[in-house]
Parts: structure tokens; C-alpha cells; sequence
């Protein structure tokens, strides 16, 4: 049988978690822009047809849009009248979009008090939307669960990395531009790391940091956007859907042709090779798990997207907070979720960077989430205990 399938490839690593303490956060207070914002501003940036592309196919509605969060995110829903879709595709355009100039730490907007606002005056006190509260609370909260391996407060030592590899890409790669952080650099941006010194009134929606400080929500912002997302197209009446936000795979309700939706999920060194090695030339090669299920977000991340190289040496983005370096080994980690799904990209994060037992443990306690774990350009591959359960054709033990 063959399947349209939503591939995936994306840049975190992925799990969940139940705790209670979170619950608020979660089902902070659920706003459209159109509720909030004067016309004037909803003119300026949040426009629908201006910022993405419906179409209609036969019974399928689709929204594809590349203005937000750094990558492509493609909506499709079917089985529902078309008037009907356009008005809860351009709601989820509107969720996208709030959430993107809300948690983006690279340009400010005069009507939202962002993460980049915050970032360029970390000492002043700032009022900030109840969204960005709930967004900014979870992160800190998941310090704690993480052991230290997910950190918002990370942002001093990840900006010296993502300086140093956007130096060496604008260089063209010359290995005389290309360099890494000194350790004593490192050191002095580690002592502005300490999440404890970011003083968040979760009542009265305000934050302040410590002078020289900054946070980073990369590792949180855009699987908690897809499930917002999620939750307004069920609030439309979406019955069946699937969301690709960059990688970022969640889908609801049965494909069109009643079946579970299926999932590929990339082999990575296809991914970064440009689908030069020999075996990339046929599905089996290009795409090492097809995964498939109902209601579940799948997410996959890495060390093979963004990258530079140094002395023969390639450092990736993903920086381990006990080292202030790049994660030395292992290349990707995928993982299905059945709950919890808005944790995605933090766990995701999480389990990449943790040493491999205490991830392997980790996921095999929780019966919400499943890994697998790509390990080396030889293809090794270690996986969690119940992921067999989700293949399209899962394998006999005996």
C-alpha cells in the first residue's frame, strides 16, 4: 500500500511530562489576536491571505506559510466545508503568528513585549502577555525536571556558539574565519546562566533578569505553538488534521481514507549529505522508521542541520549545559508522543543532551512518551522499550 507520508526532520529532540505544578501554564488564557488588538494592528501583522497560502484540493484545505518561527509550517485539514476551513486556517495563522512575535529573540514589534524586548533591557521590570508568561513559566519549570539539561537561562552561552557559526557561514566555511568560543569566554557567559535569576511574577505577568542576562526560548517555542495551534482547530471543529510546523509533526482524527496517519521519519546523514550517499536513492535508505498512530506528535533533532566545522571538527547548535559545548556524540533523536504533546521540543532537547542511559530510563518510566535514539554514521540505532508499538510494521522480537 502506498502513503502520502508527512516527512520529518527537525532541529530538538523531544519528550513530556505530567507534573502538576504545570497545569496552569498549560491552559493559560486562550486569546486571538482579534480579541486583543486594535484594527490598525491586526492590519500591520496579523493579516491571513497576506501571510500564508490556502488552497483547496478535493477535500483537502491546506494553509503553508514560511514568515514564522524560521521554517515552513504547512496545516492540513479535511473533510470540512471550505468556508468553514478558511476561517480556522486563518485562526491557526494567527495562533502562529502571535506566538512568533511573542518568543522571537531576533526583532521586537511595537505591540508585544517579546523575548528580544526583554533581552535588550534584562534589569528593567516588563509587563508582559499572560501567553509569554505561561511560555517563559514552563521553560523554568522544566530546569528542575530536566536536571539542568533544558535551561531558557542558556541564551549568553548558545549567542557565543551561534556567533561564532554564523562568522564562519558568511566566511563561506574559510577555515582562517572559523573558530570556536575560548573557554574563558564560555566561562564568563556561564556565570549569567543561573535560572534562578530570572524573577517571573507568574500573577501579575511581569519579568525581570539579571543585568547581562538573556533567555532563549528556541527549545520550547514552536512545539508549544503547534499544540496551540492544535487546540484551535479543535475549538473550530476540525475533525481531522495534520500539522507540520517545521518538523514538528501533530495530526488528529483518521486520514481522509480512514486509515492512521503515517509518518516517515529521515534518516539523518541523508538529510546531511543532500541525499548524496547511495542509499538515499530509495525509501528504505532515505527513511529509517515510518512511524504511524493516532492523535500523536512526532519530532525529530539533531546534530545534522545546523553545524559548522573547525579544524576538521564539527560543532552543532544544541549545547550541553554541563560542558557549555556541543554534545560530542550521537546524531538524532526522534520521539512519539500520545500526551502531553506541548512539552514536545523541550523534552526533545532534553533527551539528546542527557548521557543515553538516563534518557533510555527516563522515557521507559513514562508510558506517554517513545524514543529511538540514532546513534552513529554506521546507523546504530537504540530505541525505548514500547516504540515498536508505533511502526507501520513493527518488528518480531522473536
Amino acid at each position: 500500500m502506498k502513503y502520502s507520508l508527512p516527512t520529518l526532520f527537525a532541529s530538538a529532540v523531544i519528550l513530556c511530562s505530567s507534573a502538576a505544578a504545570l497545569a496552569n501554564d498549560v491552559n493559560a488564557a486562550k486569546l486571538l489576536p482579534s480579541d486583543k488588538y486594535s484594527p490598525e494592528t491586526l492590519t500591520q501583522f496579523y493579516q491571513c491571505e497576506a501571510n500564508g497560502l490556502i488552497s483547496f484540493d478535493d477535500k483537502v484545505a491546506t494553509l503553508n506559510t514560511v514568515k514564522y518561527f524560521g521554517t515552513s509550517v504547512t496545516i492540513n485539514l479535511y473533510n470540512m466545508d471550505n468556508v468553514q476551513a478558511k476561517t480556522a486556517l486563518c485562526n491557526a495563522l494567527a495562533v502562529i503568528q502571535e506566538y512568533h512575535y511573542l518568543a522571537s529573540n531576533y526583532s521586537t514589534y511595537p505591540h508585544v513585549t517579546n523575548i528580544k524586548t526583554i533581552n535588550e533591557s534584562p534589569s528593567k521590570t516588563h509587563s508582559i502577555d499572560p501567553q509569554l508568561t505561561a511560555l517563559i513559566a514552563s521553560g523554568i519549570d522544566w530546569y528542575k525536571q530536566s536536571n539542568g539539561y533544558f535551561n531558557i537561562a542558556l541564551s549568553p552561552v548558545i549567542d557565543l556558539w551561534r556567533n561564532h557559526r554564523f562568522a564562519c557561514i558568511k566566511a563561506n566555511n574559510d577555515p582562517s574565519q572559523c573558530s570556536i568560543p575560548t573557554s574563558v569566554e564560555l566561562t564568563a557567559a556561564a556565570k549569567l546562566t543561573h535560572i534562578e535569576a530570572i524573577q517571573l511574577d507568574r500573577q501579575a505577568n511581569t519579568i525581570r533578569l539579571q543585568d547581562g542576562m538573556s533567555i532563549d526560548l528556541g527549545g520550547i517555542a514552536k512545539g508549544w505553538m503547534a499544540e496551540k495551534v492544535y487546540d484551535q482547530l479543535k475549538t473550530d471543529g476540525a475533525q481531522q488534521f495534520m500539522i507540520n510546523a517545521g518538523g514538528n509533526i501533530r495530526h488528529f482524527g483518521l486520514h481522509p481514507e480512514g486509515r492512521q496517519f503515517v509518518t516517515a521519519i529521515e534518516d539523518p546523514l541523508c538529510k546531511k549529505s543532500d541525499y548524496q550517499l547511495p542509499k538515499c536513492a530509495t525509501f528504505e535508505g532515505q527513511f529509517h522508521e515510518v512511524v504511524t498512530g493516532q492523535d500523536l506528535t512526532i519530532v525529530s533533532s539533531g546534530n545534522y542541520l545546523r553545524y559548522f566545522e573547525v579544524k576538521g571538527q564539527q560543532y552543532h547548535h544544541l549545547i550541553d549545559p554541563t560542558t557549555l559545548y556541543p554534545k560530542p556524540n550521537g546524531i538524532a533523536t526522534t520521539v512519539v508522543l500520545n500526551n502531553q504533546q506541548i512539552y514536545a521540543d523541550v523534552i526533545s532537547t532534553m533527551l539528546f543532551l542527557m548521557p543515553r542511559d538516563k534518557a533510555l530510563d527516563f522515557v521507559n518510566q513514562h508510558d506517554y512518551v517513545e524514543a529511538i535514539w540514532y546513534l552513529n554514521e554506521q546507523g546504530d540505532k537504540v530505541e525505548s522499550n514500547r516504540f515498536n508499538q508505533f511502526r507501520l510494521s513493527p518488528k518480531n522480537d522473536n
